[in-house]
């Protein structure tokens, strides 16, 4: 047991290095993937709501972008930085599974290492 505790991270992290990277005009193609995505942050957002969910847009600026990251309240202690402010306008590359939200394509992340700063 004590060895699944090592040897599953290692996996979840490999998993995570070799995704394949997407461009991000063809990211919603592989819905329910994990995949790698490099662009610019073109900007962020924090919900006004209850929770300050994060939105990261790329491509054009919110409510013409073609992609999206979503970081929920509860993940932000996983980072050691604001991810609204941080990574505003950096060019970064983003590995998860992509989901469709309003019909358009976004990765949920959970974890700084998610997310490479290029």
């Amino acid at each position: 047991m004590k060895k699944m505790l090592f040897v599953l991270p290692a996996v979840l992290l490999a998993h995570i290095s070799f995704a394949q990277t997407v461009p991000l005009d063809s990211v919603s193609k592989y819905e329910g993937k994990t995949i790698t995505v490099c662009s610019k942050v073109t900007g962020t957002h924090v919900s006004a709501g209850e929770k300050k969910n994060i939105n990261l847009n790329f491509g054009k600026p919110f409510p013409d972008n073609s992609f999206s990251v979503f970081i929920s309240e509860s993940d932000l202690p996983n980072f050691k930085y604001n991810p609204s402010e941080f990574l505003k306008d950096k060019n970064v590359c983003v590995t998860g599974t992509v989901k469709i939200y309003k019909n358009k394509p976004e990765i949920v992340v959970t974890k700084e290492e998610q997310i490479k700063i290029k």
